[in-house]
Order: C-alpha cells, then sequence, then structure tokens
C-alpha cells in the first residue's frame, strides 16, 4: 500500500511525490468532439487529441503503456474549457477494452476533499482551524489530543505516525486485502509508534492526520463524512459520476485493476480500502469527473480567495528542519511543499494516488489553465509500488510546460 491514497509495501518514503459524469450507452455513440469542444461539456468515450500538443500527449500514453507494460491508461487533459486530449489505451480485462466511463477509487484525491470541506466548514464559523483533536473527539485517547488542531491533522504535522508502515499492518493487509479496518483498529496500529515531534514543528505523511479528521469533522458537521463530502464539495462542483463508496464496491462500469505487490500478478480491483482514510472518504469516480475536479480544486472554486490562499500556502517549506530522531519526516522547499491537503509542486496543485497498481494523478498548473487527470494500471511486467500516471504527467510536462516541470519526489 502505498501513502497518499497508495500501496503498502513502499507508503511513506514514496506518498507525496492527486464537469459531468462520462455516459455509458447513448453518450458514448455521440460524434468526436469538435477541436473547439468545451472540456465541461457531457463526456463521450471518444478519443480527442487537438492540435500538436493533443498529439503529443497521446504520443506520451502509447508508448508508456509498451514501454512499462501498464494494463490500462484513462487520459484526460483540458487547457481552459478547451479539451485537447483524451483516451482510453489498453483492456480493463483481457479482451474487453477499457473505457472512459469506468469507475475507479481516487485515493488520496479525497484528502484536497477534505481540506476543502474543513475550509468552508471555518468560514462559516462551524470550526476553526485552531481547534483540538480533544474539541470535537473528546474520548477519542490519542497523544496531543489538546494540542493538536485540525490545521495541523490536514497539513499533516500534527507529529503523528502513519499506520500504513507498522509491521503488524503490513502483515495483516498482505495476509489478506479483503478485509475490512476500523478506524479505531488503524489509530491503534498507528500509536505502537510515539509521536515523532512536537505538534506543528515538522512534517511527515501519516494516513492517520485524515482518519482522524475525518471523524472530526463529521462530529462537527452533526453527519456522516461522506454526507457532509457529498454536499459540501462533489455535488457543488458538478462531479455527477463521483460519489463516496462504503464498501469495496464501486459503481458499474467499474476499471479492472492487478498488481504483483504481493509476488504475484492478481486482479485486485475489489481489495477493500477501508484503510485508505476515514470512511466516507473512499470516493469513486471517473476520469471525466478527475479533470473537471483537478480544475475545480486548483482554482479553489468553492472557496473564498484568502481559504484558497491558505490551502495552497507555502507554510510546510518555511518548517524549521526536522529532528534527527524523525526519520520518516521531510523539508520541503518553495519547489515542492504540502499544503492544506494538497502538493504544490512547480507551481501545478496536486494530488497522486496509488492503490492495487492503480495510480492516479489530479493536477492542475494555473499559470497555464492546464488541468491533467490520469489513471495507470500496472501489468505483469510493470514495477510493483510505482505511480506510473504520475511519470506520464511529468512526461507530459516536460514536453507542454517546460518552466514548470515537476520535480522528483
Amino acid at each position: 500500500m502505498r501513502g497518499l491514497g497508495g500501496t503498502v509495501l513502499a507508503a511513506t518514503m514514496t506518498a507525496l511525490l492527486a464537469v459531468g459524469g462520462c455516459g455509458a450507452g447513448p453518450a458514448a455513440d455521440q460524434a468526436t468532439p469538435a477541436p473547439t469542444a468545451s472540456a465541461t461539456q457531457a463526456c463521450t468515450d471518444e478519443a480527442v487529441a487537438v492540435g500538436a500538443d493533443g498529439a503529443t500527449i497521446e504520443d506520451i500514453v502509447r508508448a508508456a503503456v509498451a514501454a512499462d507494460d501498464l494494463t490500462s491508461v484513462l487520459y484526460r487533459v483540458t487547457r481552459g474549457d478547451e479539451l485537447i486530449a483524451a483516451g482510453a489505451v489498453g483492456d480493463s480485462v483481457t479482451g474487453i477494452p477499457v473505457t472512459q466511463d469506468m469507475h475507479f477509487r481516487n485515493g488520496n484525491v479525497a484528502f484536497a476533499y477534505m481540506g476543502t470541506l474543513l475550509l468552508l466548514m471555518a468560514e462559516e464559523g462551524v470550526v476553526s482551524l485552531d481547534d483540538t483533536v480533544a474539541t470535537w473527539l473528546p474520548d477519542l485517547d490519542v497523544p496531543g489530543a489538546d494540542a493538536v488542531t485540525l490545521k495541523m491533522l490536514v497539513a499533516s504535522t500534527s507529529g503523528y505516525p502513519d499506520y500504513v508502515p507498522d509491521d503488524g499492518f503490513v502483515d495483516r493487509f498482505l495476509a489478506d486485502p479483503f478485509q475490512h479496518l476500523t478506524p479505531q483498529e488503524l489509530i491503534d496500529y498507528a500509536f505502537t509508534t510515539p509521536p515523532w515531534y512536537e505538534p506543528g514543528t515538522a512534517w511527515n505523511y501519516a494516513h492517520t492526520n485524515y482518519v482522524i479528521l475525518g471523524e472530526a469533522l463529521a462530529a462537527a458537521g452533526g453527519a456522516p463524512l461522506g454526507d457532509l463530502l457529498s454536499e459540501r464539495v462533489i455535488e457543488p462542483l458538478g462531479l455527477q459520476s463521483t460519489a463516496p463508496v462504503l464498501t469495496p464496491l464501486m459503481p458499474n462500469p467499474v476499471l479492472h485493476t492487478f498488481s504483483t505487490e504481493r509476488g504475484v500478478f492478481e486482479e485486485t480491483t475489489y481489495w477493500n480500502p477501508s484503510w485508505q482514510t476515514a470512511p466516507g472518504s473512499v470516493i469513486a469516480t471517473d476520469i471525466c469527473d478527475m479533470v473537471a475536479s483537478a480544475r475545480a480544486i486548483g482554482t479553489g472554486e468553492l472557496l473564498e480567495p484568502a481559504s484558497f490562499e491558505l490551502m495552497i500556502a507555502p507554510e510546510t517549506a518555511r518548517l524549521a528542519p526536522p529532528p534527527a530522531t524523525c526519520t520518516v519526516c521531510r523539508q520541503f522547499d518553495d519547489e515542492q511543499y504540502y499544503g492544506l491537503g494538497v502538493i504544490v509542486r512547480a507551481g501545478w496543485i496536486q494530488q497522486a494516488p496509488l492503490f492495487g497498481g492503480a495510480g492516479g494523478v489530479h493536477a492542475y498548473l494555473p499559470d497555464e489553465d492546464l488541468a491533467v487527470a490520469l489513471l495507470a494500471v500496472t501489468g505483469a511486467g510493470s514495477t510493483p509500488n510505482t505511480n506510473y500516471a504520475a511519470k506520464i504527467w511529468t512526461s507530459i510536462a516536460e514536453a507542454l510546460t517546460p518552466e514548470h516541470i515537476p520535480p522528483a519526489p
């Protein structure tokens, strides 16, 4: 599993470095969009490659599928309101071509939604970013509950350890990736390790932060987290094919995924994602909604300007060097840092989920009004625990935005 919505074995050290739904049926039979087609119109499954940039993106994707033995890739790229590239390459299962309306989990993209929800609730005075864990979860027995704030949770500066690298967690997951894990079980695995540093003084990635944050948001909002995310973020953004899922099942049609991370090439589509984050924030989507979401999050569509500036502010780049005893801490700079539920890399506002061999990219570059959504599924010859979508995104940036090439994780 990896960090930021990704896969277990490479979790912590690689975690940093993700409007209208695509419709099946009649929409899939529509003609190829004209070169000036709006990026927000109802999606079709037609391949799109507008101009030299669109052709370059298509070539990059197809070359990656061949070079890295990928099972499938979904991609969609917009510049402003124009769709410049879109397609589906490969098979979902042998003999069944992948299509743009297929659903997959968006992993840590949900962290950007949780950050948005937190800031919306702060704008309304429902919560303060400086509220502590103990304010909203008085019965939760975790270290520093009266010192760790909601802002520290969403920025991952709480000092809380991640449960994903815990040996007990890893062994349990790899033995049975279909089992359900409760928030309390995840928190218990996390705190087999003490906090790494004093709250707010350094940065380390930990899924633990979002498990606790989700519980706190539900308590403050007086409703299940999934309902809050749907009503306050997903529906206002017009994401018609995006919804929280509370079980391993996803809406049809489903993109099938595969991985070799347990030593054999196997299907991972219905591995249980309950370990990834708080209940209600495991979210199914499609590539069409994902590119619309990338632009919406990257422009702060739902937020007041001051809140959006706070979301992408380089506060974690201003932290003092972490203590030498923190072996999982990360020192940031202005080129690459963690905001409030998003990563900022070379000007891109992004997340890059990875789970069960399915790697994604949800990225927006304000300077170019360029949004990129990618989902890449590994094949039998691919390297496990590798986000191939991130590699494709880097190649696209090198070709289209050479002044904004994402630095290596």
